[in-house]
Order: structure tokens, then C-alpha cells, then sequence
């Protein structure tokens, strides 16, 4: 099982080492000076690890369940389309030099806190945590940890993620797309799962009545 287990992280980790490497080499033909910038490379080594730690995908697959009406693929569409808008902002900005400042360090330190979250998140539902929607056998709600203030933290980590990546590239509008852009997506994808999990167990009102959606209820 462990060496299952190993495998696929690998496999993962190849995947996401080929995005990156593909995207340096294009830049390096578009615009070179970027990968002089430290804050180019921050964001690659963040985004191997999440994508290393999530269910195997495929951009191109079907839906796996009837549940899910394609929002695993449109979650993951958005986070490329986002990362790449913020590799064109950043070259179309033209900056030769960004310093290491507070603003870098703190885009990387939000990028590491979401990439926890999300992993966090994760490794509490075990293997519950899926890449479609559904519900399986012996399967129960996960109340402890970050889902006794959030109903689905893992989305959250993501979200906060790939929005502070693209304050690191100080690509602006690409910041506020990919919050725009990601929050609807998960948003579109809690809807189909929380009425699957509403049907499933009628306790969930009861849970979701004093959690928030993507962040803490306030009041």
C-alpha cells in the first residue's frame, strides 16, 4: 500500500514538474528575465506540492459520477487558465526585478498557510476525500479539526492558494480573476455536493446551520 501510495505522489509530482518545466521553457523563448525572479519559482514549488497531494486528474475526462456535472474538471480548468493569466500579466508588467519584500513573503506565507489547509483537510477525510462527487459506504460527516468552523476547508486552502500566487507574480488582475473565477467554481461544485450530502445524512442541516461555507461564520 505504501509503495502504492509513493507511486502516485510521484506520478503526480512528474505531472506537475512537466506544466512548469513547459511553462519556464516558454517564457525563457517569451520574456527570459522572468525566471530570474525568485517569486516565479516559489509559486512552481508550491504548485507541485498541492498538485502532489490531490487525487490523480485528467483535464480531458469525463465526469465520473452523476453527480459531479463536470465541476472537478471546471475547478481545475480555472486554477490553469488563472495560473497562466498571471504568467502573462507578469510578462506583460515587464519586470526585470521584484525584491524578496513583506508583500513576497507574505503572498508566500498565505500560499504555504492554504497549501496546509487544503492538505490538512484532506488527510482528515482519509479515503472520503474524492476527485468527483459522491457519497460512500460508511461514510460519515468529519466534524473535528478545520471542519468544525468550515464545511469544506479543502476548498478553501485552494482557493487561498492560487490567489496569493498571483499577488506573489504581483499580477493584479489575475488576482482578482482567480478569486472571482475560483470562488464560483467551488461554489458551483458545494452546491451539487452539499445536496447530495443533505439526502444522504439528515444531520448536515443541523452541521451546516453553525459552520461556514468557505470561511468561519462570524456571528
Amino acid at each position: 500500500m505504501t509503495s502504492v501510495v509513493a507511486g502516485s505522489a510521484l506520478r503526480k509530482a512528474a505531472q506537475a514538474l512537466t506544466v512548469w518545466t513547459i511553462a519556464a521553457s516558454i517564457l525563457w523563448f517569451v520574456w527570459a528575465p522572468a525566471l530570474s525572479l525568485p517569486q516565479f519559482w516559489m509559486v512552481a514549488a508550491v504548485s507541485v506540492l498541492a498538485n502532489t497531494f490531490q487525487p490523480s486528474y485528467s483535464l480531458f475526462e469525463r465526469s465520473r459520477t452523476p453527480h459531479d456535472r463536470y465541476t472537478a474538471v471546471q475547478i481545475v480548468w480555472t486554477v490553469y487558465l488563472t495560473q497562466i493569466a498571471a504568467l502573462i500579466e507578469l510578462v506583460l508588467r515587464g519586470r526585470t526585478r521584484m525584491p524578496l519584500d513583506a508583500l513576497s513573503w507574505a503572498a508566500f506565507g498565505v500560499m504555504l498557510a492554504g497549501f496546509a489547509l487544503r492538505t490538512w483537510s484532506v488527510l482528515l477525510l482519509g479515503r472520503f476525500f474524492t476527485w468527483n462527487i459522491e457519497v460512500q459506504a460508511g461514510q460519515g460527516i468529519v466534524r473535528n479539526g478545520p471542519y468544525r468552523l468550515i464545511r469544506h476547508p479543502s476548498y478553501t486552502g485552494a482557493l487561498v492558494t492560487f490567489a496569493a500566487s498571483c499577488v506573489l507574480l504581483r499580477s493584479w488582475l489575475a488576482a482578482v480573476l482567480a478569486t472571482v473565477a475560483l470562488t464560483a467554481a467551488f461554489r458551483r461544485r458545494i452546491r451539487y455536493e452539499e445536496q447530495l450530502l443533505r439526502k444522504a445524512f439528515p444531520e448536515y442541516a443541523e452541521y451546516a446551520s453553525h459552520t461556514g461555507m468557505l470561511f468561519p461564520k462570524l456571528l
